[in-house]
């Protein structure tokens, strides 16, 4: 299975401050994860599910770490799961019917 994720990864993250103290990631489009700051001046960066990767001194330390966490791989929604059955289904009854159709065209059957 190809995956995109490492292409994502080398693309360039960008920091947006929505509001003082809270900073959102994203990379070509993807939420990445933010970065909040507590009243005590400290800095807390989250993942992209809004785990918690750590508590650090400065902005800079937390931006960092919250590019650092491993992109997950997106999970496939049960619908989508269930077309894409459904489609290899179809594919491998169409595959059945070429193949009993190609041996009935055979010499001598």
């Amino acid at each position: 299975m190809t995956s995109v994720l490492p292409s994502l990864r080398t693309t360039r993250v960008t920091w947006v401050t929505v509001e003082k103290g809270f900073h959102v990631a994203s990379r070509a489009g993807e939420f990445v994860g933010f970065v909040e700051q507590t009243s005590d001046g400290h800095f807390v960066g989250f993942d992209g599910r809004s785990t918690p990767v750590g508590r650090y001194e400065s902005l800079d330390e937390a931006q960092r770490a919250v590019q650092q966490v491993p992109a997950e791989e997106p999970a496939i929604s049960p619908r989508a799961e269930g077309a894409f059955r459904a489609a290899a289904s179809v594919s491998g009854l169409v595959a059945v019917g070429t193949l009993a159709a190609a041996v009935m065209m055979l010499p001598g059957v």
